[in-house]
């Protein structure tokens, strides 16, 4: 990215320039997604123990609003500009002040309705906790757009380190104020610490500034696209926030730290490989949206990665899901494990599901894109919300049935429109799945029969359980010889020619 004149230009790549950077990009989106899972994983670990599921209950309803505010604040300027081949200075500095207007009466509203919402959930403690989060809003605005250029120009490097900064300064306060008995206030001034610190990197890392000057004119050929990326994403981020608005209204907050901590460790797992792979994938799908047969080769590796990496972890997940909530979070937290399990199953589509919106948006399709936002959202709130009242667990296992349904409708979207077939789409990621099934049927019938008869500890049951599901695994890829084998090896050697440099 330079400047000529006022115009921000992005050099044109090739192919082999688009992949370099699409390899950089994704060495970067590894490092800064394990590194901020391992912090965001051990501070939770940590501020779980000592505020327990009600604080994290109330947090969950806090995020409801918060996220989905977050998601009309940017209006859909990000993707609409990053999909646009040409950015001139005065759209991205129109874009910039844009998401500050709305993310300054957007915290207007919370507060002005945080005393409503309080009442609608019977937690009174709500009303204080709304209004301070919501200040997160206008403080985040001043940081997107110098994240959207960076994005555009896959230049992931400075966007990884402001992320992992951000977090280690956030658990490190959250913490801090936990000890100190602040108790969900810790969780409260720790997010907007997480969010100010991102924001101030991005401004110190951006060659970027904005500058006096508005036109609405400028931005107004993307606002078409925008709006379609906006109500798909504002729908997105309801239906991810709606399990903890049903469950807050319907069961107490304790039943809904439960239920939010259950849903957590598959996420993390989903959202770290969703978070690598997605992160790349959009930008890079925009730069060959028009060369079909490099499009689709990218598209399959992703789906292939996602699948290698992510079933063995949700599999360990799903088998020792008991073992790993009392040794991690205490016997307090024991009736996240149900959670725990189903929700491995419904991570299990979401990577996949993305990948396919990603290439709807890549390709202009962001009207179609809302169309199946809308079909799909009816599918899966319609039956939470007729069954929620009897039962909890009719909640997760509509989300999993909605799952299935959005995976296999997607698939045949783009066998119309993209020429990629069911069968191909799902042939890519089958052989992982049927290796994991009879590594984990192997490792189940290790639990049954040997394990939990000889009352083996928690920790040496887990170690005993990933070392032998990794071998089987690993066996599986040797002896079917999948490509990703080669790719390991590939690592593995830059590993050790850098040690011994």
């Amino acid at each position: 990215m330079y400047f000529v004149n006022g115009i921000i230009t992005f050099k044109l790549m090739e192919i082999s320039d688009i992949k370099q950077k699409a390899i950089s990009g994704s060495k970067w989106s590894v490092i800064e997604k394990f590194a901020l899972q391992l912090v965001q994983f051990v501070v939770g670990i940590v501020l779980a123990r000592l505020l327990g599921p009600k604080a994290f209950g109330l947090i969950a309803l806090t995020s409801i609003f918060l996220v989905i505010s977050g998601a009309i604040m940017d209006g859909g300027f990000e993707k609409a500009l990053i999909q646009n081949k040409f950015l001139s200075d005065l759209q991205v500095t129109t874009a910039f002040y844009i998401n500050i207007l709305l993310g300054v009466l957007l915290a207007i509203v919370i507060c002005l309705f945080a005393p409503s919402i309080a009442r609608y959930f019977d937690a009174p403690e709500l009303t204080n906790i709304l209004r301070v989060m919501s200040l997160g809003l206008p403080i985040n605005a001043f940081g997107q757009t110098q994240r959207m250029l960076l994005m555009k120009e896959l230049n992931f490097k400075k966007i990884s380190v402001a992320q992992i900064f951000s977090a280690v300064m956030s658990g490190l306060v959250g913490i801090t104020l936990a000890f100190c008995g602040f108790g969900v206030w810790a969780l409260v001034y720790s997010s907007l610490v997480s969010t100010l610190t991102m924001v101030l990197i991005f401004w110190y890392k951006s060659p970027w500034y904005p500058r006096l000057k508005f036109s609405y004119a400028s931005i107004a050929p993307v606002v078409p696209f925008g709006l379609n990326v906006l109500a798909s994403g504002v729908l997105f981020f309801f239906l991810q926030q709606f399990n903890n608005f049903i469950v807050g209204k319907y069961y107490s907050k304790t039943e809904l730290g439960l239920f939010s901590r259950g849903m957590k460790f598959p996420e993390l797992v989903a959202s770290v490989i969703q978070g690598v792979v997605l992160k790349i994938s959009f930008p890079l799908f925009s730069k060959l949206q028009d060369d079909e047969t490099h499009l689709k080769s990218v598209v399959r590796k992703s789906n292939r990665t996602v699948a290698f990496i992510m079933f063995p972890l949700l599999a360990f997940l799903f088998l020792d899901a008991r073992q790993i909530i009392v040794l991690l979070l205490t016997d307090e937290w024991i009736g996240a494990v149900v959670f725990l399990k189903v929700f491995c199953l419904v991570k299990l589509f979401e990577p996949f599901i993305s990948i396919q919106r990603e290439l709807l948006l890549a390709k202009g399709r962001a009207k179609l894109l809302f169309r199946l936002f809308i079909l799909t959202s009816v599918i899966e709130v319609l039956p939470i919300l007729f069954l929620v009242k009897y039962d909890i667990m009719y909640v997760v296992w509509a989300t999993l049935f909605s799952k299935v349904f959005q995976y296999f409708l997607y698939q045949f979207i783009a066998s119309g429109r993209m020429r990629i077939s069911i069968s191909e789409s799902v042939g890519w990621i089958l052989p992982y799945f049927l290796i994991i099934i009879g590594a984990g049927g192997i490792v189940y019938a290790l639990d049954f029969f040997v394990l939990d008869p000889l009352h083996t500890g928690i920790l040496l049951h887990l170690i005993i359980d990933a070392a032998c599901g990794l071998g089987l695994y690993a066996t599986a890829l040797l002896m079917f010889r999948m490509e990703e084998v080669d790719t390991l090896k590939i690592v593995a050697r830059s590993i050790f020619n850098f040690r011994k440099s």
